[in-house]
């Protein structure tokens, strides 16, 4: 579970706020049952969406969440980003530690401090659209393939 679900449903059991996981793969039979055994009723899960189809599902969320345990670049950050959503995001996707300035557009969280993921979901929701929007602005795919580039070469030189 690379992209670490079933810790994003464990922390949603008990809340109220809704969770919409989309995408598909081998795991999906698992939150399902996950969501079933522990009754979750705020819990959405949708198939992938195509580029158009998933901006307009954005644009109706408050917050871009990614626990995943790694991610060598997420586009799904700048993705929530261009879409004025602030994103939590674990400490392992590369993007998001790249774009997120914690307090601003998202709050960037370990994976090993269930507390600190709390108090992200419970404060990111009234982070400023406006930054989120401004942070995704001059990231465009070619700033980002610059990006990636250079950090690659400093990888490299270590």
């Amino acid at each position: 579970d690379r992209k670490n679900n079933l810790k994003l449903l464990s922390l949603f059991k008990d809340r109220e706020e809704f969770l919409l996981i989309i995408g598909e793969g081998n795991e999906i039979e698992k939150y399902n049952k996950f969501i079933k055994k522990n009754n979750m009723t705020n819990v959405m899960i949708m198939p992938f969406k195509r580029r158009n189809e998933l901006f307009k599902i954005l644009k109706v969320c408050d917050v871009f969440m990614t626990l995943a345990k790694e991610d060598i670049f997420g586009h799904t950050t700048l993705e929530a980003l261009a879409n004025g959503l602030p994103v939590i995001s674990s400490d392992k996707v590369m993007s998001s530690l790249e774009y997120i300035k914690d307090g601003e557009n998202g709050y960037i969280v370990s994976l090993d401090n269930d507390q600190q993921i709390i108090i992200a979901i419970e404060k990111a929701p009234s982070l400023s659209k406006e930054k989120a929007l401004e942070s995704a602005k001059n990231n465009t795919y070619e700033s980002c393939g610059k990006r990636i580039a250079q950090i690659l070469e400093e990888e490299n030189k270590k």
